[in-house]
């Protein structure tokens, strides 16, 4: 019994014992699990925190949804349909001036302008200009933009100089009588309210205008914009590689003038531009005669009736307004990145009906404003009388008996003027050379200058033409003809064919010559040389130059001049209708043969310096009654010129 209760004892003892250890086994076990699970809360308790905060964010969203929703439905219930998208974004840029583009391309704003600083000198005779002189030679802004399918442009020059224009045969306040009468009367007042405008235009291009022929749709243009006529006369004094234009380009091509126009553009590489055109801005005048009251003829019967009694009833407008058409088409056979072949002809018709110089002096007086290819240096060595005969105070009744308005009459000398440009340009590489031909047609009215013949004897006191000088050529033809040649090398490499411009709306022209290595970029700009040799001749007639002011000084000698004595009435007489008669044999205008070398250097894109000597080779002085000229047969000076321009 007592081994019995030992042995069971020591079972119950070593049952507790195990009990115990396992026990305490367990206990360690369930302390590392706890530690186990508090470290992994710790761990997810910041994940618990970013779960609670986006349920929180989600919440507020779809609170703010549903808010914007009930707003959006009360407004279709109360507004009706949904308003406009919001506008597309929009682009800025002040690379080349200001301006701003919708991304969509549908409106377009741009402000630029340019500046031009010119000065130069003369070597030899300066004629009737200076030995020097420093201006500008523009200074304009602009601004011009799109809204399709609609385009704009204005633009106005500040620098625009008003012109003293000779040779006008126009009577006004400077007075005098007879030669004296006929050589001071130049023109004093003019249009100053137009003077700086240049372009100034709105047009249309609609898709729906397009063929497939063409490139692009057809595009319409209204306002004061470039006749399409020539391809130097289109060139942006921004791009061109010479200081000023040809002398022939600058008498002839018609520039800007206020009308309308049409252009198109083909996929071959050809274009097409025609017009309808009238007044311009820079004419020297509005009206075609200098007063309101000029006359719409020659003869005018005076008129009476409804109250108005012997009186110029409908003249007030001052006559009527010329009129022009001018078109231009061009080809490019060849066009590449490396090479130009470009080909181009021009065709204009005039009718002045009553302009004359005093308005319209660029056509009835043409060379009168040109400045020998440096117009910093304002000498002019041509320029013809005023081919409409002007406007003149008839002093008798051409047809006795007639009960006529006899004052204030406009000449109609000019009956129509043709004018014709031929152009053509080849680029290789950073070779390029241009060329134009160009003609101008004058059909005049013989009996009409006939008549101012005999009103400016009149003026003498004089009956015939052996008893007073004038100058009113007969002529039922006057043709003048210009052109030019052009080369260039851009040393640095720039190519000339990569800014040809077929899109310009002006029609085809150079743009942006792209520089290679811009001075801002650490190189040296586009670096190029140029030269160009020009003609103009004004001159119609069987003299040229010295053989006419030689005879008209042989028929002087009946004048006792040379000699000391006096001639006799009937020496004098045959001595002045000699005069006349050469004199007025044709339209001496004069010829003008130039030969200019250059340098240019464009730094960067928007700035340009350039250089110009511009040699007369050959000069043949006009007949005209500008007082103010001398006689410069013979004289070969040359001018100097620089500029310095920026433009955006």
């Amino acid at each position: 019994m007592a081994i019995t209760r030992f042995n069971q004892s020591l079972a119950l003892a070593t049952v507790g014992a195990l009990l115990s250890t396992t026990g305490q086994a367990a206990d360690s076990a369930t302390e590392a699990r706890l530690r186990m699970l508090e470290a992994e809360i710790a761990r997810l308790r910041p994940l618990e925190a970013e779960v609670a905060k986006l349920r929180h964010e989600t919440r507020g969203a779809k609170a703010q949804a549903t808010i914007a929703t009930n707003v959006a439905n009360a407004a279709v219930v109360a507004k009706g349909p949904p308003g406009p998208p919001p506008p597309p974004p929009v682009f800025v840029s002040f690379r080349n001036g200001l301006f701003v583009e919708t991304a969509d391309k549908q409106f377009s704003f741009k402000i630029g302008g340019r500046l031009f600083v010119d000065g130069g000198g003369t070597v030899g005779s300066p004629g009737n200009g200076w030995q020097g002189n420093v201006g500008f030679g523009q200074a304009r802004l602009e601004v011009e933009g799109s809204f399709r399918p609609w385009f704009y442009k204005i633009q106005y020059d500040f620098a625009n100089s008003t012109t003293q224009l000779w040779n006008t045969n126009l009577p006004n306040a400077n007075g005098g009588t007879g030669l004296q009468f006929w050589s001071r009367n130049y023109v004093t007042d003019r249009n100053f309210l137009w003077g700086g405008f240049r372009d100034a235009y709105l047009g249309l291009q609609d898709p729906r205008l397009s063929h497939p022929l063409l490139a692009e749709p057809v595009y319409f243009k209204i306002g004061s914009q470039y006749e399409s006529f020539s391809l130097e006369a289109l060139a942006s004094s921004k791009y061109r590689d010479t200081i000023e234009r040809p002398l022939a380009v600058d008498a002839i091509a018609p520039f800007r003038h206020i009308g309308v126009a049409a252009g198109m553009i083909g996929k071959d590489n050809w274009t097409a531009h025609f017009g309808l055109y009238s007044l311009s801005f820079q004419d020297l005048n509005a009206r075609p005669v200098n007063t309101s009251s000029g006359n719409a003829g020659v003869l005018v019967p005076a008129y009476s009736g409804y109250g108005v009694k012997n009186a110029n009833w409908y003249q007030p407008w001052g006559g009527g307004a010329y009129w022009e058409t001018t078109g231009r088409v061009t080809w490019a056979p060849i066009l590449d990145e490396h090479r130009l072949v470009h080909l181009g002809v021009a065709g204009s018709y005039h009718q002045p009906n009553n302009a004359t110089a005093y308005s319209d002096d660029r056509n009835s007086a043409p060379g009168n404003r040109l400045g020998s290819e440096a117009n910093v240096l304002g000498t002019n060595f041509l320029g013809t009388t005023d081919l409409s005969c002007g406007r003149f105070a008839q002093s008798a009744p051409f047809v006795a008996g007639v009960n006529l308005n006899q004052y204030n009459a406009a000449g109609n000398c000019i009956k129509d003027i043709e004018k014709v440009d031929l152009e053509a340009a080849l680029s290789y590489e950073n070779f390029f050379v241009q060329g134009e031909w160009l003609m101008a047609n004058y059909n005049r009215n013989t009996s009409a200058a006939q008549q101012f013949a005999l009103t400016q004897l009149a003026q003498l006191g004089a009956a015939s033409p052996t008893q007073g000088l004038f100058i009113s050529p007969g002529n039922s033809n006057y043709v003048t003809t210009g052109g030019y040649v052009q080369g260039e090398w851009w040393i640095t490499g720039e190519e000339k064919a990569q800014s040809y411009d077929m899109k310009d709306k002006n029609g085809v022209t150079f743009g942006q010559l792209k520089i290679k290595d811009p001075f801002m970029r650490g190189g040296w700009g586009a670096w190029g040389l140029v030269g160009r040799w020009s003609v103009l001749n004004l001159n119609n007639g069987p003299y040229q130059g010295a053989s006419l002011y030689n005879n008209l000084a042989v028929a002087n000698n009946a004048f006792g001049l040379f000699g000391g004595l006096p001639g006799t009435p009937a020496q004098i007489a045959n001595a002045t209708l000699l005069q006349n008669v050469i004199a007025n044999s044709g339209v001496y205008g004069g010829y003008q043969q130039n030969v200019t070398a250059g340098v240019n250097w464009y730094p960067d894109n928007g700035i340009a310096f350039q250089f110009n000597a511009t040699h007369v080779m050959s000069l043949k002085s006009p007949l005209n009654w500008n007082n103010q000229s001398s006689y410069e047969s013979g004289s070969h000076p040359t001018f100097l010129e620089m500029r310095a321009k920026v433009y955006f």
